[in-house]
Parts: structure tokens; C-alpha cells; sequence
């Protein structure tokens, strides 16, 4: 039975800022990253995103108990700093906040400075702190407020390089490859913000459990004040472009996420306007294969009901490309209370003709209402949905994070033109397992022309 909760917050669709700034750190060659605070607090970031990705992940601790608590943890950070330094020598430290060390206001840029300052003459990794307490905001700001600090701290205005910062997002390593396969094929020189397609879908060898070798280089960030503009795949993860155009006048566009057709072009449009890119013929033909895949499918796509929940960039894009495929989002939550997810999902709706039931800032309890009030065909989102999928009897297409119960998660990719291909099949399969000869095909509503118009060919805009 549904209860209306007046303050409570059930089976939250969003995680704490630090899982979202270690996921940006991961993306940095030869970095370590450092939460400052109790043991419990990495050994969490460590189990969801070994579970996730199938890799070892580092994410060292200051371990912080009950006496820290009181006393302070300057002794803590400053051992911790020390211990890294001598043991693993990495480029990067970048110490990032907990609730805990929030709460009692722990100084970390004074406890970092006093351990450079004890260390003068001694070859040091920059170190730098990021606030991110548990407490407020979600990963989606944690991951904002890490780009940020990194620009902020690294970047060195110096000769133009002629590239373009792209800020990836909390996006699959699988999607990175996509986006610079993309930028490769358009001859766009560019620094990724941050790259984790290797580090986070490693080979197997001996060197596996030692730091990072792959990923955005130092170099590479300082460089950002250099380029020609920066691109946000996240409208929700701008503030290093916002910082960089205002501080370095480097031009920024933020989003939408590259998902679907409309979306791609619009990326590459976006490209287009800080440099003249000319679209070779392997990425029309690549254009050309997404837009028969979903002729292919139409049919088994046309008008089956749609739920999506997950980061705000990621439903938002999600419902723009099923919408493209002929499906009819239904219901949508996000974790985040946004002002542009509300505005972006409302210009979908009044261009698709759709009306879905949006749940800003909701969680999977309010998404679990919501299906049991309309029902919908399929749902969309991470392994968190499974238990309300079989409830429902409705396939899950999982995406976002994290993926546990199910291999290759990090092999799983939806952006670009190549990426919707593969989303494109993967769901339609989904739904043919679930629903094939089945009666659900027949249509028994009046079509309306407003309703026409979430189809596939529904008027573009680029």
C-alpha cells in the first residue's frame, strides 16, 4: 500500500557528492584519490564501483574514528598525505571532503599547506582539496564540483592549442570511446574532462593494481585555459566551462547529452561552432545506420509505454531519443531537484506531444506508485529498478549506475550515433523477448496528430 511521505526519502535515485567526484578522478593518469573521512566512507565508493565496472579501484582513506571526531583529523590527513606520497609518488592527491569532516570543519587547505610546508624542498604531488559533504547536494554536484576544483587549481592560461574541453559527465567508459572516436573522425583535437575510458575498462595485466596509467593528464588540464571552448555533455556538470569562460574567455555550451539522433547532431553542431569541422562520409553513414535501425524497429517500437529514472542529463536524453523511436515516455524521476531537467523535459514534451508524469527529486518508491497508477511497457534505469520490474512484470533495460547484477556494464554505451544503434537493438530485443505476438501490438486509442508526433518523424531541429 502507498503512503504519501511528507519528509522521508525512500530508496533513494541518487548517491552521496563523493561517489560522483571519485568517478571524476578515476579519470586522471597517475592521481589518487583521498576522502577524508572514516573508513566506511571509501570501502563504500570501492564496493559500488568494483561491483560496477569489474575493476580494482584505489581510493585511499584518512580512516577517522570516534577520537578524530572530537579532536579534529589535521594528524589523520596529514599521515595520510605522507603515506601516499611515500608509497605510491602519484602526480595528483586530490582530498575530498565527507559529511563528517564537514560537519566538525576540518580545514583541509590549511592541513595541506602546513604538510607542504613541512615537506619544502621535497618533490611533492599537487594536492588538492574538494568539498563535497555527504550531507547535501547528490554525485551529480559531486562530479560538477570536481571538474571545477581541478580547472580551477591546474589550469595556466599560456599559447592557444586549438582544441576543445569536453566535460564527459558520469558516463560509461564504453560512451567515452564513442565521443573520441567521434572527435577523431571529425579531426577535432580535444582534452577530456575526464577520460576514464581505460582505466575504468582495463586489459588484464601485471600492472592492474598499480595507479592509474591512463586517463587526462595533468598537462592536459592545466592546458584547458588554452582551447577554443568546452563542451558540457551535462547540463548539470557546466561549472568548469562556466569557470573557464568567465575567467579565460575559452567559450562553453552546455549540453544535452549526444543521445539519439536530434541530440548527436546537436553535439556536433555544437563542435562546429568553434571550429569549421567538415562531417566526413563515415560518420553520415554512421547517421544514415542509426535512422534505419530505428525504421527497423518501429514497429515493435511504436507507442510502448516508457519509464525512465536515473541522472537528470541521462533521463532527459533518454526520453528525447525513445520518443524519436516512437515510444511514449510515461513516467520520468531523477534523484535531483533541477530547474533544467523540468525546463528540458517540458520542451520535449510540447514538441513530441507527450505528457508524462515527471517526478523531480523523486525516488524509486514515488516511481514504484507511479507504475502501479499507469502502467507502462518497459523501464529504463539501473539494477536498483529490478525488484520493481519483476513486481510489475515489465522488462528492465539497464543503464546509468550502477549495473550489479548483470556483466559488461562498463561496456555499455547509448551515446553517439554508433551508441544508438546499439540502444536501438538492445531494447527492441528486450521488448521482442517480453512481448513478441503479443496482442499489445493493436492499437485501440484514436490517434491524434499531437500524438503522431512523438514518432520517428517527428519534425528535427539541429
Amino acid at each position: 500500500m502507498y503512503h504519501d511521505k511528507k519528509f522521508s526519502v525512500i530508496n533513494p535515485s541518487k548517491m552521496c557528492q563523493p561517489m560522483g567526484a571519485i568517478q571524476a578522478l578515476l579519470g586522471i593518469k597517475d592521481t589518487i584519490p583521498l576522502i577524508h573521512g572514516s573508513q566506511g566512507c571509501s570501502t563504500y565508493m570501492r564496493f559500488q564501483l568494483t561491483r560496477h565496472f569489474r575493476e580494482p579501484i584505489e581510493v585511499a582513506s584518512t580512516s577517522m574514528n570516534e577520537k578524530t571526531v572530537i579532536y579534529g583529523g589535521e594528524f589523520n590527513l596529514l599521515k595520510a598525505l605522507k603515506n601516499i606520497t611515500e608509497k605510491q609518488s602519484p602526480s595528483l592527491i586530490a582530498v575530498t571532503s565527507s559529511c563528517l569532516t564537514e560537519t566538525i570543519g576540518d580545514d583541509m587547505a590549511g592541513i595541506i599547506k602546513k604538510f607542504e610546508d613541512a615537506n619544502i624542498g621535497k618533490e611533492l604531488p599537487i594536492i588538492i582539496p574538494i568539498s563535497t559533504p555527504s550531507y547535501a547536494g547528490t554525485h551529480i554536484e559531486g562530479y560538477d564540483n570536481t571538474i571545477k576544483a581541478l580547472v580551477e587549481y591546474l589550469s595556466t592560461p599560456s599559447r592557444a592549442n586549438g582544441k576543445i574541453n569536453i566535460i564527459i559527465g558520469n558516463n560509461s567508459p564504453a560512451d567515452v570511446k564513442e565521443i573520441k572516436a567521434l572527435l577523431t573522425e571529425l579531426n577535432c583535437e580535444s582534452i577530456i574532462l575526464t577520460d576514464n575510458s581505460e582505466n575504468l575498462d582495463a586489459p588484464l595485466s601485471e600492472s592492474a593494481l598499480n595507479l592509474y596509467n591512463e586517463g587526462t593528464t595533468i598537462e592536459e588540464i592545466k592546458d584547458t585555459a588554452n582551447s577554443l571552448g568546452t563542451i558540457s555533455l551535462s547540463k548539470h556538470a557546466d561549472s568548469a566551462g562556466v569557470l573557464l569562460e568567465k575567467k579565460f574567455g575559452v567559450k562553453s555550451i552546455s549540453g544535452p547529452l549526444p543521445a539519439g539522433l536530434e541530440n548527436t547532431d546537436r553535439f556536433i553542431s555544437s563542435l562546429c561552432k568553434f571550429d569549421e569541422f567538415e562531417v566526413p562520409e563515415s560518420i553520415e553513414k554512421d547517421r544514415g545506420r542509426l535512422m534505419d535501425a530505428m525504421v527497423d524497429a518501429h514497429s515493435y517500437n511504436y507507442r510502448r509505454k516508457v519509464a525512465i529514472f536515473g541522472d537528470p542529463d541521462f533521463v532527459s536524453g533518454m526520453t528525447n531519443f525513445t520518443s524519436e523511436m516512437g515510444m511514449t515516455p510515461t513516467i520520468l524521476c531523477t534523484g535531483v531537484e533541477s530547474k533544467r531537467f523540468n525546463e528540458d523535459i517540458n520542451l520535449i514534451s510540447e514538441k513530441k506531444g507527450l505528457n508524462p508524469t515527471i517526478l523531480a527529486s523523486g525516488d524509486l518508491y514515488d516511481l514504484h506508485h507511479k507504475i502501479k497508477e499507469k502502467p507502462v511497457d518497459i523501464l529504463i534505469g539501473n539494477s536498483y529498478g529490478a525488484s520493481i520490474a519483476q513486481e510489475e512484470n515489465i522488462p528492465l533495460f539497464r543503464a546509468g549506475f550502477p549495473i550489479f547484477d548483470r556483466l559488461g556494464a562498463q561496456r555499455i554505451s547509448v551515446l553517439g550515433y554508433n551508441g544508438g544503434i546499439n540502444f536501438v537493438d538492445e531494447i527492441t530485443n528486450t521488448i521482442l523477448d517480453y512481448y513478441y505476438d503479443e496482442a499489445g501490438y493493436e492499437i485501440t486509442e484514436e490517434e491524434s496528430h499531437e500524438s503522431t508526433r512523438s514518432g520517428l518523424f517527428a519534425e528535427e531541429e539541429v
